[in-house]
């Protein structure tokens, strides 16, 4: 509840009744409940003076009680609906649980009241209150900013990740083989990780997600690896092939991420010559960020480091991205992200060069601390990568 009342307090200065959430990584940070509403609405309401309301599509009541009684009964009554978009649309039954708490304003992370994806329509919630004479108004980012700081128990989780996400790289570099598809090392790979993790918590529960992948190459194998997002790698593992990898699996709803660039055989001068440049660049990312500092400041340092080592062409994005509930969230490690940085907040620490020869990218964890940063992520990043 500590959350939950950090930030009601907020909210109070302003006088409103309540808060209306629909974002699903916003509501698991203050209640560590998450499932799977698809297109159905699915909202936590709030009141300043009394505790946390859910409204949910019948389909997910078994799983929302069993995971509310995990998370301590955090919320005190639940609303069920059969259906979307139902007989009677659920955002209209929303109003009436409104009026019946007397709410007269609340503030929101949504003013449209449910998520608005797989096709969801609907009536948007504002129009449908103000109708009533209720007030609303838009949340702002109170909730956001406070997952910026991490606690010391977030930190702890997204160092357990990074500590299987070594150890997932490490088993996948292990069954590397020529003429393997990156997609059977990955499936190989991660069933070895999931028997130990499984063996270690007795057993493994992701809260957020379904078991799956826990280390893979998404793709980028030779040639593909010179695509930053690639998807798929259309052949098999070549002798000569980079490869690019990576792993940050679940742990407690918090993520880590750890990449690595693999060479497959004996590479070439210029080859080498591009995997060293990438490490300077990441040395330059490591060397300036700090806290008192704008996140813009990171990514400047290097770029003017890339002018230097004249890859400037070669990069396709910036330094990196924050970490924790979700794998791409603030703070942005870009030179247009100016909010100046904090201890407690966790990034990524990943400049890439990206050409004809291919991708070359490390990516680790990294935590802001009061006299610079700390490594959240612990794997080789040179001569035990070529393979």
């Amino acid at each position: 509840m500590k959350r939950i009342n950090s930030v009601l307090d907020k909210i109070k200065e302003s006088n409103y009744d309540a808060i209306y959430l629909t974002n699903p990584t916003n509501i698991f940070y203050l209640t560590n409940i998450s499932i799977i509403s698809t297109e159905r609405p699915f909202a936590l309401i709030i009141p300043v003076d009394g505790s946390p309301i859910a409204f949910s599509p019948s389909v997910e009541k078994n799983h929302l009680e069993y995971r509310n009684s995990i998370a301590g009964n955090i919320i005190n009554q639940i609303y069920y609906y059969f259906d979307y978009p139902g007989e009677v649309h659920p955002l209209n039954k929303v109003v009436d649980i409104i009026k019946e708490f007397k709410i007269k304003s609340l503030a929101t992370d949504n003013l449209i009241g449910a998520n608005p994806i797989w096709g969801y329509k609907g009536p948007k919630l504002s129009d449908l209150l103000q109708k009533e004479g209720i007030k609303v108004d838009n949340l702002g980012e109170i909730i956001n900013e406070m997952r910026l700081i991490k606690s010391n128990e977030e930190i702890e989780l997204i160092k357990e990740s990074g500590k299987w996400a070594a150890r997932s790289i490490k088993i996948a570099m292990d069954l590397i083989e020529e003429n393997k598809w990156d997609w059977e090392i990955a499936l190989d790979a991660s069933m070895k990780v999931l028997h130990e993790m499984n063996k270690q918590y007795s057993p493994y529960l992701p809260l957020r997600e379904s078991v799956g992948m826990v280390v893979g190459f998404r793709g980028q194998v030779g040639e593909f690896s010179s695509y930053p997002h690639a998807l798929v790698s259309e052949r098999p593992i070549r002798k000569g092939d980079i490869l690019g990898i990576g792993a940050g699996p679940e742990i407690g709803g918090y993520y880590s991420e750890l990449e690595r660039t693999l060479i497959f055989g004996k590479p070439n001068e210029r080859i080498l010559n591009y995997f060293d440049k990438m490490l300077e660049l990441r040395e330059e990312a490591f060397n300036t960020l700090r806290p008192n500092i704008s996140a813009s400041e990171v990514d400047k340092a290097v770029m003017e480091k890339a002018k230097k080592l004249k890859v400037e062409e070669f990069l396709r994005h910036h330094t990196g991205h924050g970490l924790g509930l979700e794998g791409h969230e603030p703070p942005f490690l870009d030179i247009g992200y100016n909010v100046e940085l904090k201890p407690g907040m966790v990034v990524s620490i990943e400049p890439g060069i990206y050409n004809n020869y291919g991708g070359f990218r490390h990516s680790d964890t990294v935590l802001v601390t009061k006299n610079g940063n700390e490594l959240l992520t612990n794997f080789p990043d040179e001569e035990e990568l070529i393979l």
